[in-house]
């Protein structure tokens, strides 16, 4: 073994002078020793000295330097971010096991008397970060194809980092996720009473199974119950045993048939009836006090507004919908234009009682699947043909493009809200894909309800910080310290107290609308949406242009921009950039559609809520799907994605009716609905909106016709669209002047 080591070592050790590249000769990789040799070699190669933090623990523990690396930990760990330090722990306890003669016994012992030393909240959030989002199969499938892909025998200083990286995360979950999933999940045991096969049955004789969890400490005394409607069968359990340890009752239900109920699994369908029975079921428990609260967030925020469809339980006393999707609203479409990501998500909740991963984490498949609809120019409702797999849930969304009674009987409906009288927090993210659905609920529960006891929270987060923690960045963002609160452990149990408990309201909550105003490191606090503007700035499209770029007027005009997009060309897509990721960088493409800048803002000023758009122009088709987006050009000359919309012209006065444009004739568009986000914009900046049709493999092709945009194939593309905007076309900032306060 040393013999070897000596060799491969010798092969790495030598450093070009120039470009500092690493001699690199590849091992079979399924020689795990060999392997190991080699990457130990090449981490012992790396130069120490440019490296600091978790980079360099991991080089140090590659290399085998495992007292170096303790050192390094040590010094270290108590300035890193809780989250991060999770992670770090776990590195600790591996490096002090890999001193030790057995290393897997070592590391059992190690690792058990860290998380019993541990109090709940930490367990659970180990559970939430190491188990519930296990990155173990990906970190080994990731390093396989890195290194399977290096051709060359000569790597430089970023690859052989890149390698490195990649090997020490391979290594260590492989060699440690049994012994760490082992440990947490024994210590649950220890705390928690957790009661997992009990079923329900409904009065239309489905049945749904439900989980409850208890403290040991409290199991006695009656308590409110949290409750947790999901579709996720086997990921809710850490949320009841939270609820558990803020001193409640923590249940889970899931959706019929999934977990150990009996029966087929309809996604969406049957919440409006199961989740309030299950309310119901919960009251009459003897460990109830007859309050029942809700929270969870996506899915598990639609099915809180779903249990009020028809009446509010008496015991339900409160809920706090995260994130929450609106069926038909903006899953699984937005503003009508059908996304395939749903596409995928059907098999995953819904091949098996739990969760299918396997079928889920199949990027190849998915990938491969919407390439070859988009080259094949095959109509979008044969996609499960080309997968070669039945999707049942699919098809049936092909048959409701429109809001009709498929999607209304779901969640409450106009004057449904009316009777929802209790108690809501709503949170959402300015970079949540659900966005549009969470604030769909606050709207129409204001427009019916005169002065609902409801509060929204929103701040720089996505769909998934916005139900637990926000990072220190997002998507390379880096967040104002004041934005970075606990949603999850904190916020939404001071809101549960506050409610069921009788405490003080949450101090963030001093308005019915709060939101996170990025770069001022403050938060504003207004009445209502409507309220969080004291100003517009209306931008008009001109064909006044500079380079690549049009201009944005403050005035219209008689300007006439045309844009032309040929459907039958599958070499290239349009609107391809309009998703937000990273959210600041240095170029945006400006070949993909009209581009347009404004002059320099003469004064600092924080955009407000959702921008506005008055769309006039002539087309030479019966419809098209159309996105604008919005970025501030900073004074550094970096573009900062603000915001966009996506919609199809159809629907945009009425998503349940389609009103079909006639060719050839002017036409006006508007849209109100696009996402909510609140940024200062500093003296100097530039507005660039960039206008686009959309045509890519995320979403329906409209090709125009005025048919069924689900069928619609490439043979309806043979005459290119034509679209000409009018400089009567215009974009509106809802803005906030902190001088007219």
């Amino acid at each position: 073994m040393k013999k070897t080591f000596l060799i491969v070592f010798l092969i790495l050790i030598h450093l070009t002078s120039f470009g500092q590249e690493f001699n690199f000769k590849k091992v079979q990789a399924s020689n795990a020793k060999a392997l190991a040799n080699q990457m130990q070699a090449l981490a012992a190669s790396y130069p120490l000295k440019e490296l600091s933090g978790l980079d360099l623990i991991k080089v140090q523990i590659v290399s085998g330097k495992y007292d170096d690396a303790i050192a390094t930990i040590e010094k270290e760990i108590k300035d890193k971010p809780k989250t991060e330090q999770i992670y770090i722990n776990l590195y600790h306890q591996y490096a002090k096991a890999k001193l030790t003669p057995n290393f897997p016994v070592a590391f059992k012992e190690l690792y058990k008397s860290y998380v019993t030393k541990a109090d709940d909240f930490q367990v659970l959030n180990l559970d939430d970060t190491l188990i519930a989002r296990d990155g173990t199969d990906y970190f080994i499938s990731d390093f396989e194809r890195t290194y399977e892909n290096i051709t060359a025998e000569t790597i430089s200083n970023e690859t052989a980092q890149n390698l490195i990286h990649k090997y020490f995360l391979k290594k260590v979950y492989e060699s440690t996720r049994d012994l760490f999933f082992q440990a947490i999940q024994q210590d649950h045991k220890r705390r928690y009473i957790i009661n997992d096969s009990i079923i329900v049955p409904m009065k239309d004789g489905a049945e749904v199974s439900v989980v409850v969890v208890e403290r040991k400490e409290t199991i006695k005394a009656k308590k409110p119950a949290i409750l947790i409607a999901s579709i996720y069968a086997g990921t809710n359990e850490t949320g009841a045993m939270l609820s558990a340890s803020k001193g409640y009752v923590g249940v889970i239900a899931n959706t019929r048939g999934k977990r150990l109920s009996r029966g087929e699994i309809k996604p969406l369908e049957y919440e409006n009836m199961d989740v309030y029975e299950v309310i119901d079921w919960i009251s009459k428990q003897p460990w109830s006090n007859q309050k029942v609260g809700m929270y969870g967030g996506s899915y598990n925020g639609f099915t809180q507004w779903a249990s009020m469809k028809h009446k509010v339980h008496p015991a339900l006393k409160t809920i706090v919908p995260m994130v929450a999707i609106a069926p038909g609203i903006d899953y699984p479409m937005e503003n009508n234009v059908l996304h395939n990501y749903s596409y995928s998500w059907n098999f995953y909740v819904t091949n098996n009682k739990f969760l299918d991963f396997k079928a889920s984490q199949d990027f190849n498949r998915w990938n491969t699947l919407k390439n070859t609809w988009y080259t094949s120019g095959v109509a979008f409702n044969k996609l499960d043909s080309l997968d070669g797999h039945v999707n049942k849930l699919w098809n049936t969304y092909m048959e409701h493009p429109s809001y009709d009674n498929f999607w209304k009987k779901m969640i409450p409906y106009k004057q449904e809200f009316v009777k929802i009288n209790i108690p809501i927090l709503t949170i959402t993210g300015y970079y949540d894909d659900s966005q549009r659905g969470a604030l769909y609920y606050f709207d129409q529960h204001n427009k019916y309800v005169k002065n609902p006891n409801h509060y929204v929270l929103v701040g720089p987060y996505d769909h998934w910080t916005a139900q637990t923690q926000p990072q220190e960045f997002l998507r390379d963002y880096k967040l104002d310290k004041t934005a970075l609160i606990d949603i999850r452990y904190d916020l939404v149990y001071q809101w549960f107290d506050y409610i069921l408990k009788g405490k003080e309201k949450p101090s963030i909550l001093k308005d019915k609308v709060n939101f996170q105003v990025m770069d001022t490191n403050t938060w504003m606090h207004k009445p209502s949406l409507s309220a969080m503007t004291n100003d517009t700035l209306t931008f008009y499209l001109s064909d006044d242009k500079t380079d690549d770029f049009y201009a944005l007027k403050s005035k219209s005009d008689a300007s006439k921009i045309d844009l032309t997009v040929d459907f039958k060309d599958r070499e290239s897509m349009n609107n391809t950039g309009y998703y937000p990721w990273p959210l600041e960088k240095e170029n945006i493409n400006i070949k993909d559609g009209l581009l347009f800048k404004s002059e320099p803002l003469k004064e600092d000023v924080i955009i407000n809520g959702s921008f506005l758009g008055n769309l006039e122009f002539t087309i030479n088709k019966k419809d098209v799907d159309y996105s604008v987006i919005l970025y501030q050009l900073t004074p550094e000359g970096n573009y900062f994605h603000l915001s966009y919309y996506i919609g199809r012209a159809s629907y945009s006065k009425d998503r349940e009716q389609r009103n079909l444009l006639t060719p050839n004739q002017k036409t006006q568009v508007s849209f109100d609905n696009s996402k909510l986000i609140s940024k200062k914009l500093e003296k100097g900046s530039r507005m660039v909106v960039v206008v686009n049709l959309n045509k890519n493999n995320n979403a329906q092709l409209n090709y125009g016709t005025g048919r069924d945009v689900n069928e619609e194939n490439i043979k309806d593309a043979k005459v290119p669209l034509k679209i000409m905007f009018s400089g009567n076309s215009s974009i509106s900032l809802p803005v906030w002047y902190s001088l007219k306060e």
